[in-house]
């Protein structure tokens, strides 16, 4: 039993590599739409937009995003507390070093190549893709860096970090899962922590557990 969290640069395919990942090894899968729907249950209803939007300076220091942000940290924490799953974004990454059983991987992707995927998916205009692109790279770094307190472009806080510039989509699945296949018959001896002895509340672990069904 062990975790992998998935962090990704857009246009990177990782979504496409988490999903296939749950499936093929037959784990539960936290994305956006999970952990929306767990943060709206619990009155959070602007999650999406404070996520999606950057912040000034005292915005960060503002008690009801303080507050969102600790509700954020609790629920990654219960959703790892179920095992056997893949929990895409939200800074996973930086909430699980030191677990004996979580796998955390970055994808990432050279900038040209995540601009054609993405002008290919939405048919806009290279540079109106572009703009968006960067803003959207910028948006989520604020979060993360900012709120969270994790830098994604940091290597030593993954265990692997996989470029599909370089390897393919489907290549990164079977490495990852590999990884994970390891991983839970060898746990890693530099760890302190397993994501079993965390402490969550109960009812929210349930509303968790549901929602993660219903995906």
């Amino acid at each position: 039993m062990a975790v992998i969290t998935i962090s990704r640069q857009i246009g990177s395919s990782g979504t496409y590599i988490a999903g296939e990942l749950a499936q093929n090894l037959n784990l539960a899968y936290a994305d956006k739409a999970v952990i929306t729907a767990v943060m709206e249950e619990y009155g959070f209803s602007n999650f999406e937009k404070v996520y999606e939007e950057r912040t000034g300076f005292w915005e960060r220091y503002d008690e009801p995003r303080q507050k969102l942000v600790r509700f954020l940290n609790a629920t990654m924490y219960a959703l790892a507390k179920t095992q056997d799953i893949v929990i895409l974004g939200r800074g996973g990454f930086g909430l699980f070093q030191q677990f004996t059983d979580v796998l955390n991987v970055r994808i990432k992707a050279p900038l040209a190549l995540r601009l054609e995927r993405k002008m290919k998916e939405y048919g806009l205009s290279e540079e109106t893709m572009l703009g968006a692109l960067k803003e959207a790279d910028l948006v989520r770094a604020s979060f993360v860096e900012h709120d969270l307190g994790f830098d994604r472009n940091n290597a030593e806080l993954f265990d692997l970090v996989i470029d599909t510039g370089i390897v393919s989509p489907a290549t990164a699945v079977d490495w990852i899962a590999e990884a994970y296949r390891h991983l839970t018959a060898n746990p890693r001896i530099d760890g302190e922590f397993s994501t079993k002895n965390l402490m969550v509340d109960e009812i929210l672990l349930k509303t968790v557990t549901e929602y993660l069904k219903k995906h």
